[in-house]
C-alpha cells in the first residue's frame, strides 16, 4: 500500500506527525484510536483507542472482534492460507452486524500446537482474551498483572519502562500446564518501542527453553526500522522466531510541549451514601471461582476463574460462558434504555462478555490507571474524568473518562472483589453526580456458591 502521511493536533503547541507503512485492511486512524495527553514525565502523550472499551466507552462487541481479527490474521501466519476477514473489517468499521458477525467466528479456529496466550495489563487484558476466545482448542489463557499478591510468589516479573504502573507480574498455581505450551503468544494493544517485549521474551526463554516460536500481536505497531532490527539480532542470539503481527504499523513524532493548565479532578474523598449490591439469582460452582487459597478453599475475595488471572484452558473458558450468560439475563431485566457496562482496572473480559449478552444499545468501559489529561477544549479526545480510589485494590487511584458524552439509562459496575464497600460507596456517589443514570453495583464474589 502507500505510505500514509498524517499531522494531528493534540493540544494548541503540541502534535504528532503520523507515518503509516503498514494498514493491509485500509482502516482510517480514527477507526482505531485518538490522541491525547497524558500526565506522565516519562510520556506525555497516548494512543486512545477507539475499539479496546478502556478509556472510551464502546459496543462490547467492537474489542471482542477486535480480538478475533489479531487471531484471524495469526492463523493466517501459522497455515500460510488466506483467512476471510472481510466481515470483521467491516463491522468494525461501519459497526453494523457486530452481534451477528462475532457469534459466527468465536470459537472456530484451530491450533495444531499447544499455544499460550499472554495478554499484557493493565489495557491488553481482554484484547488478549479475545484473540483466545477466537480459537477452539489448545489454547491457554494467562495474562500480567500489576497487583503483588502477598505470600504468593511470581511465575513471572518483568519491567515496563515507561509505563506509570511498571512492574508486571504472572501468578499461577498449575505452571505444569503453562510449560507445556509449544507456542507463546503475546498481545498488547500498542507496541511503541518494543522493550516491554523484550524483557518478557528474555525472561519466558528461561521458563520455557523448549519454545522457539514467539509471536507479539497488536493493534498498533510504531517501531523504527533500528528497533525492528534489533528483533533480529535478538531472534539469532536467542535462538528463536519472534512475528510481529499488527493491524496497523507506522512511525510516528511528536512536536512542541503540552501546556497542561487546566484544573484535574482530585481523588473523591467525601462521606458516601448508602449503597446496595445488586442481588444476582444466579447458583455457580464453586468451580467458577480461583482461590489462591491453601487447601483450594474460597477465601473471602476469591479471584474468578474466568479471568484467566491465573491461567484459562480453552474448556474452562466455554464451561464459564453458562455462568457469565446466566448473569446478564438477571441483568436485563433492569434494562429500561441505554446502559454502560463498567469494568475495573484489569477485570475487563468478564464484565464485557457480560455487557455482549445484554442486547442493543449496550455499551462496556473499563476505569483504568492511566492519568489523562482533561479538558473541554473543541475536538479534544477526552472531556471529563471523575477520579476514585480502587474498589478492588485499595490506595490505588482509578479513572473513568467520557461518562458524560452520552446518556444512559443504567450503569452497571461490575466488581470481581470488593476490598471495602465504603470505597465502593464512594465510586458510586462519583457516577451518580456525574451522571442521572441508575447506578448498579454487581460485586462478583456476592453470587450464590454450589457448595
Amino acid at each position: 500500500m502507500q505510505q500514509q502521511m498524517s499531522k494531528l493536533n493534540i493540544l494548541p503547541n503540541y502534535s504528532i506527525d503520523i507515518e503509516i507503512t503498514y494498514n493491509p485492511h485500509n482502516f482510517a486512524l480514527t477507526d482505531l484510536f485518538r490522541m491525547a495527553a497524558r500526565i506522565n514525565k516519562k510520556r506525555q502523550f497516548l494512543f486512545v483507542s477507539t475499539v479496546l472499551g478502556k478509556h472510551l466507552a464502546v459496543r462490547p462487541q467492537i474489542p471482542l472482534l477486535t480480538g478475533t481479527l489479531l487471531a484471524m490474521m495469526y492463523q493466517q501466519h501459522l497455515t500460510g492460507q488466506k483467512v476471510m476477514a472481510s466481515s470483521v473489517v467491516t463491522a468494525l468499521k461501519d459497526g453494523a452486524n457486530l452481534d451477528e458477525v462475532q457469534k459466527s467466528i468465536e470459537g472456530t479456529l484451530e491450533l495444531t500446537d499447544e499455544t499460550l496466550f499472554i495478554g499484557f495489563a493493565e489495557t491488553a487484558t481482554a484484547l488478549g482474551h479475545a484473540v483466545f476466545n477466537a480459537f477452539h482448542s489448545n489454547a491457554m489463557y494467562i495474562h500480567t498483572t500489576r497487583e503483588v499478591l502477598p505470600d504468593f510468589e511470581p511465575f513471572v516479573t518483568f519491567e515496563e519502562e515507561h509505563s506509570h504502573a511498571t512492574s508486571h507480574r504472572i501468578y499461577t498455581e498449575e505452571p505444569e500446564f503453562l510449560l507445556q505450551a509449544k507456542r507463546i503468544v503475546l498481545i498488547d494493544d500498542e507496541i511503541t518501542t518494543g522493550n516491554t517485549v523484550i524483557n518478557i521474551i528474555e525472561t519466558l526463554i528461561q521458563k520455557f527453553p523448549l519454545v522457539r516460536q514467539y509471536a507479539v500481536l497488536s493493534i498498533l505497531d510504531w517501531r523504527s526500522q533500528q528497533q525492528q532490527t534489533i528483533f533480529q539480532q535478538l531472534e539469532v542470539q536467542w535462538g528463536i522466531s519472534i512475528e510481529f503481527i499488527s493491524i496497523m504499523c507506522g512511525n510516528f513524532s511528536c512536536s512542541g510541549i503540552p501546556s497542561l493548565t487546566s484544573t484535574q479532578p482530585n481523588l473523591l474523598t467525601q462521606v458516601a451514601r448508602d449503597m446496595d449490591i445488586c442481588p444476582i439469582q444466579v447458583s455457580v460452582d464453586r468451580k467458577f471461582y480461583r482461590s489462591v487459597a491453601e487447601n483450594g478453599l474460597i477465601n473471602k475475595y476469591p479471584y474468578l476463574l474466568a479471568t484467566g488471572r491465573f491461567m484459562l484452558t480453552s474448556k474452562q473458558h466455554v464451561d464459564q460462558k453458562q455462568t457469565i450468560q446466566a448473569i446478564a439475563m438477571e441483568l436485563q431485566e433492569l434494562r429500561n434504555g441505554p446502559a454502560l457496562v463498567i469494568g475495573t482496572g484489569e477485570f475487563m473480559y468478564v464484565p464485557m462478555q457480560i455487557a455482549s449478552y445484554l442486547g442493543n444499545d449496550v455499551y462496556f468501559q473499563s476505569t483504568t490507571r492511566s492519568p489523562i489529561y482533561c479538558t473541554d477544549d473543541l475536538g479534544y479526545t477526552i472531556n471529563d474524568k471523575i477520579a476514585f480510589e480502587s474498589p478492588e485494590n485499595n490506595g490505588v487511584t482509578n479513572f473513568l473518562y467520557n461518562l458524560q458524552s452520552q446518556s444512559y439509562t443504567e450503569l452497571f459496575f461490575i466488581v470481581e472483589r470488593i476490598a471495602s464497600k465504603e470505597v465502593v460507596a464512594r465510586v458510586v456517589k462519583a457516577l451518580q453526580e456525574a451522571t442521572n443514570a441508575k447506578v448498579y453495583v454487581i460485586s462478583m464474589h456476592e453470587l450464590e456458591v454450589e457448595r
